[in-house]
């Protein structure tokens, strides 16, 4: 069976190189999904079922679209757990999906390839296999394992340097685990060629010429990028605008799996540095404060999974008027991708993704999925972004449209499974013992020159192409810019 679906994709490849350069679209779709059942490496087993919701909109080859609550199943093909650390240094897993299950009628037999775990840690290679983290390679290990051989040197010191690591530079856990609603993004291969899937068209709801004439005039106004408020330079694009009470706003964000953000302080850091140094989530991490027309925002909302680095994030500000009687918010919505260190401000800061658009449509599509939604349109800016005679921060780029979200009452919304846990974690012991057993094989195995050397190759490896990226953007952002000065010249 592995056979016959590597020699698909395969064959999928080639098509996919031959028909981009005949000009013609590629078979398969990409797709969105929510896991319906949680998964933990701990505590799975081969053979296991997995399903996944369908959120994407799918439609046959004959428009029809496939009805709500389609599905794709499968099964747990392999799982490998850490354990107590004796055999492995990390967990794999493996979800193979090979059939969509449409409700009250035939299921469609298809191929579906892991592509990515929205704002996971994790690896995943290019047969859909995900990869844990190593523990032992992150600084949270590595710098509690400095104190743990400093007390060793100092036994006076034990009880407080233990407390010290234990308090600050915790273990992070090395198997994969995922909640029930986390977000897969997966390449669909129809078995059946004339089952024809494709992502379905959108259909915006019908507007008068009055109300739409408003709406236009609205998002004339807006400013295009929040200010930062120590310096007066773009920061993040205006790309969102909402329509509805605060408080239907709030159950659809709830409902999408989106939590608050807390204030600055000393302690939000602390935890910041502990997120940062063990590689894991920080749900509430502060967000720095900008400004829309020199107003903070009213509304700071987030979404991640299991690591600081990556969450999607926005900040909503309420407008002065109405729109068909309601009340209007502006947002500003931004992926982070990564983190690095900052001068100023000082300490952590994240980079974001430069193809804000791709955000824009994360956050509609999340709001789609509660059910909360009315209508979502799309509104073009008066001008490009980089011919709108403001100030713009480089490297962004856009298609410089606004989407317009308009809400229902959001009574019942369809509530985020997200805090519900996969089953419990590894009992105290276990995880005591696994510690010792991957400090230590990675002491023998690692703290050597070549192991020293390795990782410094690798750290350098990885710093060239972050600077071979930064060097792409730069040029594609000139590009852009060019583009947009030639469609203003007569």
């Amino acid at each position: 069976m592995h056979y016959e679906r590597d020699l698909k994709w395969t064959a999928l490849l080639l098509l996919s190189a031959g028909f981009a350069y005949a000009g013609v679209g590629p078979q398969g779709v990409r797709v969105e999904a929510r896991m319906l059942h949680g998964v933990s490496t701990y505590r799975a087993k081969n053979g296991t079922p997995a399903a996944a919701l369908v959120t994407t909109p799918l439609c046959r080859a004959d428009g029809a679209a496939l009805p709500d609550g389609t599905a794709l199943e499968g099964r747990i093909e392999r799982v490998r757990r850490v354990g107590l650390g004796l055999i492995h240094e990390t967990a794999s897993l493996q979800l193979v999906f090979d059939r969509l299950h449409l409700p009250d009628e035939k299921d469609i037999p298809v191929d579906a390839r892991l592509l990515a775990i929205d704002s996971a840690r994790e690896r995943i290679d290019r047969r859909g296999v995900i990869h844990g983290v190593r523990s032992t390679a992150t600084w949270s290990n590595r710098l509690g394992q400095r104190l743990a051989f400093l007390a060793m040197d100092h036994p006076a010191a034990i009880a407080p340097l233990f407390v010290l690591e234990n308090g600050v530079f915790r273990f992070p856990d090395p198997e994969i685990e995922y909640r029930r609603g986390t977000e897969l993004y997966l390449q669909l291969l129809a078995e059946d060629e004339e089952a024809g899937l494709h992502v379905c068209p959108a259909t915006p709801s019908p507007v008068g010429e009055g109300a739409l004439e408003d709406l236009r005039r609205m998002v004339d106004d807006l400013p295009y990028w929040s200010q930062s408020r120590r310096q007066p330079q773009p920061m993040d694009l205006v790309n969102l605008i909402f329509v509805d009470p605060e408080a239907a706003l709030r159950r659809a964000f709830e409902a999408a799996g989106w939590t608050g953000s807390v204030d600055n302080s000393v302690k939000a850091g602390i935890e910041a540095i502990r997120a940062v140094a063990g590689d894991v989530s920080y749900r509430e991490a502060p967000m720095r404060t900008l400004l829309l027309d020199g107003s903070e925002p009213d509304l700071r909302l987030q979404k991640s999974l299991n690591t600081f680095e990556k969450r999607h994030h926005l900040r909503i500000w309420k407008r002065n008027g109405e729109w068909q009687g309601r009340p209007v918010w502006a947002s500003a919505a931004t992926q982070d991708v990564s983190t690095t260190f900052s001068m100023r401000p000082f300490g952590f800061t994240h980079e974001i993704e430069n193809e804000v658009d791709l955000e824009r449509d994360k956050v509609v599509s999340d709001l789609q999925f509660t059910g909360c939604i009315d209508s979502v349109r799309y509104i073009a800016r008066p001008d490009p972004v980089r011919a709108s005679g403001q100030p713009y921060r480089r490297g962004v780029t856009t298609d410089g449209r606004i989407a317009v979200v308009t809400f229902n009452a959001c009574e019942a919304p369809r509530i985020s499974p997200r805090d519900s846990a996969p089953g419990e974690p590894p009992p105290g012991v276990v995880r005591c013992i696994r510690r010792i057993a991957l400090t230590a094989r990675n002491h023998f195995l690692r703290d050597n020159i070549f192991g020293r050397a390795g990782d410094a190759a690798r750290m350098g490896i990885l710093a060239l192409r972050h600077w071979d990226e930064q060097r792409k953007d730069e040029r594609r952002a000139r590009r852009a810019d060019l583009a947009a000065v030639r469609r203003t010249l007569p």
